[in-house]
């Protein structure tokens, strides 16, 4: 495959989320070939003047995977605006998204992203949930896409292989069952004094403007804040995730 003109616009518009084709655009070398290993890429692009260990290592992945591989020129890939990193390594990989009660069931931590808007947030989300063993993602239909460009360049790929369900507000909320749901929020509980932590739950990181919606707060046991020096609003939200886990897998001890 050459990348023609007409190709250029399609990877532009997967990029973009203005296409219907269920693909979203994965870059990197790492990351891409990580996706071709686990069986998750559709097409490979690469740029012509590749070092040749990274193409024949990309090139015998796809092989393996028989997935098809496409090569584009400098020009071509500089014709991509805000789609391709200069590594010259482009996949286009598939949906990974699950259904919710499969999400919804599994053993763990699940965290649940409530309206969170913007891309980096979501895929910096991403890897505290990867980071520390969460078993899932929920992501409220509304906020940012795990997949979508930003957010899978965030997250450095790792969205495509943590389990995760999109669904409405209402309907992940019913998913969750009995299961303890905690929400994040300034004035919550210090979640440093929090003195028991069950195996099964959900942390509710709500959207950056909002907070949690209604639907999270209907389910919620308890909610939980992280002291602050008094003259600073509010930690970014991927930040706070990523500090309430961590003391929350602390609290369960070794082995949780």
């Amino acid at each position: 495959m050459s990348l023609s003109r007409a190709q250029r616009q399609r990877i532009t518009a997967i990029a973009r989320g203005r296409s219907e084709e269920p693909l979203f655009v994965l870059e990197g070398r790492r990351a891409v070939r990580d996706a071709l290993r686990a069986g998750y890429v559709a097409e490979l692009w690469l740029r012509a003047g590749l070092p040749a260990d990274v193409a024949a290592e990309l090139r015998a992945d796809a092989h393996a995977a028989d997935t098809p591989v496409g090569e584009g020129s400098a020009a071509d890939f500089d014709r991509l605006p805000g789609t391709v990193t200069p590594q010259g390594v482009l996949a286009l990989v598939r949906d990974t998204s699950r259904p919710l009660p499969e999400v919804a069931s599994l053993p763990g931590l699940l965290l649940w992203l409530d309206g969170l808007q913007d891309p980096g947030n979501v895929g910096a989300v991403v890897r505290v949930a990867a980071a520390f063993g969460a078993a899932g993602l929920l992501v409220s239909e509304g906020g940012a896409h795990p997949l979508g460009l930003k957010a899978l360049r965030a997250s450095a790929g790792l969205a495509l292989r943590l389990p995760f369900a999109r669904a409405e507000d209402e309907a992940i909320a019913a998913a969750v069952g009995e299961r303890p749901v905690y929400l994040l929020e300034r004035d919550g509980d210090d979640v440093f004094a929090v003195e028991h932590v069950p195996g099964d739950y959900v942390l509710v990181v709500g959207s950056e403007g909002r907070g949690p919606g209604a639907a999270a707060r209907g389910v919620c046991t308890r909610t939980l804040g992280i002291p602050i020096a008094t003259d600073v609003d509010s930690l970014n939200a991927a930040v706070a995730a990523g500090i309430a886990v961590a003391a929350l897998r602390r609290i369960q001890g070794p082995g949780a």
